[in-house]
């Protein structure tokens, strides 16, 4: 069986504009693009990477026509890859939001990443550290980007 992996969206920005950590992630979605490995992005986490690329492409932070050109095409390259986009499960986002302090989208890449038995691709913020469900993380670097 193959390995199974979620992405969060600061593993995929990371990988997107070559951050700390980025050849990290980079191997693990070769791994999904080869094959090995099953991948998955939150649809909330998606969302997530479309407007921070169609902001950070922009003007002064402002989506412009071709900076969500831009966020469209990196999402899409993510599926050709082979990551697939999926809903997380409500119920589970919304019992790993109450129990801590953490993002909606972060707790729906959590649910999802439970949901599937998966490992999920996170950064080195703490956000993660106290989760009401098991899910075992994977870090793709220590600190902050």
């Amino acid at each position: 069986m193959s390995r199974r992996v979620v992405f969060d969206t600061e593993a995929v920005v990371a990988f997107l504009y070559g951050e700390s950590g980025h050849a990290e992630v980079a191997d693990l979605l070769a791994t999904v693009g080869d094959g090995t490995a099953e991948g998955r992005l939150a649809a909330i986490n998606a969302s997530e990477v479309f407007y921070l690329v169609a902001r950070l492409e922009g003007d002064d932070e402002r989506p412009t026509d071709a900076s969500l050109r831009a966020a469209d095409r990196d999402v899409r390259a993510l599926e050709r890859r082979g990551l697939s986009i999926e809903r997380a499960d409500w119920r589970l986002a919304g019992e790993v939001k109450a129990a801590g302090d953490i993002s909606l989208a972060d707790a729906c890449a959590v649910a999802l990443a439970h949901e599937h038995d998966a490992a999920l691709v996170v950064g080195g913020d703490d956000d993660f550290a106290e989760l009401p469900v098991e899910v075992e993380l994977l870090r793709f670097r220590d600190g902050p980007g």
